[in-house]
């Protein structure tokens, strides 16, 4: 390897992490937030912030992997324009197509990253995602149970206790009481648990007895049951879908709905992006001398903005049969491409002429003298 070769891979490879570091804080400072107030609101207990957060990190670098390979090309081949180190090697006949070639291998291997993120971590991690939240509600209310003592349920709808609570979650010794206008209920079991029944957290009591009718001095009931499920007040949880952003890869290709097909040519589009942006970065880092380094900055984010917005257009035009798949997303990254390949002027032919028929006649007069 050359020593400009060198020299032009740690330059980019250190403004990539650069800009990657300063991207990935600012969106888990904005998911960080949005844990926190659900939180709060008590939805998921705050223990699970940490876990929840990392298990947004692949979906994060998905979205923001294309837009770092754009600044951090831009951002480093630019400053080679600041330092005019860029006039010395063009100088020495170092033509375009060298840095196109370079940026190309440089993006290789993060298009491979971001293709394994896409194709097989994000799934996963919506998956994980999905299952730690509905472990956490079904824990909660185990959290707010004190064992060996009765603990009043809101506005005075009953009791529960339970004597004991071990790490699986099982109870011993339930003993619920159950108030309301029409009847009341006392239900005793040797052991219960909380489980998921038609997406609500229920509690379920085995080989127990319920005793109706005692406070009001009528007939008591007596009943012998194997298996009880019920809704305690204070259990308000509700269990999430599957997403189809959990469904693998390898379904979604074997899938035809028009849904999955969208989302299985954004998985594909993903990793394309890092070379097109990224190549597109190259173009967008030749700056004059009076420029400043960061000029184009915005530019680019327009740009990067304009691109994804498209690609999330065509998705949805794909999902409600407005598009054919075998059309699909491919025309976006296709025009910017060849934008970020051309190496002419995007002027027309007929600018140039004014300029010849000034300078014809002085032709002539030379040959004249």
């Amino acid at each position: 390897m050359r020593i400009l070769d060198k020299y032009l891979y740690k330059e980019l490879f250190a403004t990539f992490f650069a800009v990657l570091s300063v991207l990935l804080l600012i969106t888990f400072g904005t998911e960080a937030t949005k844990l926190l107030a659900v939180a709060v609101e008590g939805t998921i207990p705050s223990t699970v912030i940490m876990q929840v957060l990392l298990y947004k990190i692949p979906p994060a670098l998905e979205v923001i992997l294309p837009l770092v390979a754009l600044l951090s090309v831009m951002l480093a081949i630019g400053r080679l324009y600041q330092d005019q180190e860029m006039v010395v090697l063009q100088s020495c006949g170092i033509s375009t197509r060298f840095f196109q070639k370079r940026v190309f291998w440089f993006l290789v291997p993060l298009a491979l990253l971001t293709a394994w993120v896409s194709l097989v971590v994000t799934p996963w991690s919506y998956q994980q995602e999905r299952k730690l939240i509905m472990e956490a509600q079904t824990t909660s209310p185990l959290a707010a149970l004190v064992p060996g003592k009765f603990n009043p349920l809101p506005n005075g709808e009953g009791i529960f206790y339970t004597r004991s609570i071990d790490k699986e979650g099982v109870l011993e010794s339930v003993w619920v009481q159950l108030n309301s206008d029409d009847r009341d209920i006392l239900m005793i079991a040797p052991k219960g648990k909380f489980e998921w029944i038609n997406d609500k957290l229920a509690l379920v009591l085995l080989n127990g007895q319920s005793y109706e009718g005692l406070k009001k001095g009528d007939e008591v009931t007596v009943r012998e049951f194997d298996r009880f499920e019920g809704f305690l007040p204070e259990i308000q949880a509700t269990s999430e879908a599957q997403k189809v952003f959990e469904i693998s890869t390898l379904a979604l290709w074997q899938s035809d709905k028009p849904e999955h097909e969208a989302l299985l040519q954004w998985r594909l589009i993903t990793p394309f992006s890092i070379l097109v942006l990224g190549l597109l970065g190259l173009k967008m880092s030749k700056s004059g001398p009076r420029e400043g380094r960061f000029a184009k900055v915005f530019f680019a984010l327009v740009l990067y903005v304009i691109y994804n917005q498209l690609l999330v257009t065509l998705r949805e035009a794909i999902s409600n049969d407005g598009l054919s798949p075998l059309i699909g997303l491919w025309p976006v990254p296709a025009v910017f491409l060849i934008y970020a390949l051309y190496q002419g002027s995007l002027r027309p032919a007929w600018f140039k002429l004014p300029s010849l028929a000034i300078t014809l006649p002085f032709k002539k007069t030379i040959e004249r003298k």
